[in-house]
């Protein structure tokens, strides 16, 4: 990678922008698997300005000198006016588009409380602060956000009527979430005991961490295979327990680096490898038409 495409790729990834854009792939991922017709543009731009919204803030907070990375931390430091910038920019265009899905606001409340416990701890005032040592299930926050927001916030605003095939999904995106916010915080199990953070891995020995790990990447596919059943369409099973196997077979390399572009990049793009292998066969189906 030469040095201006680098520049450029460390900017999409530590700027949020990747994770931003993988946040609504995740969400016509869910559109498409059920062909419950197109995502509303207002929706689209909702999760992508929130998504960034929530993540500028919560790096912008992020103290360089003591949550170190290994690429990322360098990058904060030379860059922290582009967060400031960003938060202020998205959050206007989180408010705009709020403003337009005003039917929906009820569902849309659970998504700010569980962004808002995540990321409080990050503000700089000691009752703030205080919540890190109260919020054990850090891990189980942040994969709930994610999977509400891509999968039941999305069937809410395309209101659909409630089979059990759409609560297997979202426990089937869930799962796949969780085990990768595992292989996050066992990367930041040191500091998290330092700061008194508390979640799984800072309480329960590795073994015992691989041993849930294991067991949630096993309910994802077992949750494909269950949607498979459904449809009879073996494409949605390898699409949907893919990303699970991958995160499985990554988990030696991934308890043992802290690669901000293994985890920021690669896992991170795990969540939305989905959504990508649907758009391909999509474009594949039309070349060869």
């Amino acid at each position: 990678m030469t040095g201006k495409s680098k520049v450029f790729f460390d900017f999409i990834i530590f700027s949020n922008l990747f994770i931003a854009c993988c946040a609504v792939a995740m969400c016509l991922c869910t559109v498409a698997l059920f062909n419950i017709g197109k995502l509303p543009a207002d929706y689209a731009a909702f999760v992508f300005f929130s998504t960034l919204s929530s993540y500028s803030i919560h790096w912008y907070l992020t103290n360089e000198k003591v949550e170190t990375t290994a690429s990322r931390t360098d990058w904060l430091r030379e860059n922290k006016k582009i967060h400031a910038s960003f938060f202020i920019i998205s959050a206007i265009g989180t408010f705009v588009f709020l403003i337009r899905l005003k039917p929906f606001w009820l569902y849309i409340l659970p998504a700010v409380g569980l962004t808002l416990l995540y990321t409080a701890p990050k503000f700089p005032h000691r009752i703030f602060r205080s919540l890190q040592k109260y919020i054990l299930g850090k891990t189980f926050l942040l994969a709930a956000m994610w999977t509400y927001v891509t999968t039941a916030l999305t069937f809410f605003v395309q209101q659909i009527s409630w089979e059990m095939r759409h609560f297997i999904y979202v426990a089937d995106r869930f799962a796949l979430i969780f085990a990768i916010c595992i292989l996050f915080d066992i990367r930041d199990k040191q500091f998290d005991r330092q700061t008194g953070i508390k979640s799984l891995v800072t309480i329960l020995p590795l073994e015992k961490i691989k041993i849930i790990f294991t067991l949630f990447i096993l309910l994802n596919i077992a949750g494909s295979y269950i949607l498979y059943t459904y449809t009879q369409d073996i494409i949605h099973f390898i699409f949907l327990s893919l990303p699970a196997l991958l995160t499985y077979l990554l988990y030696p390399a991934a308890i043992k680096s802290k690669n901000d572009y293994l985890f920021y990049f690669i896992l991170d793009g795990l969540m939305a490898l989905t959504s990508v292998l649907y758009f391909m066969k999509t474009v594949f189906a039309l070349y060869i038409r």
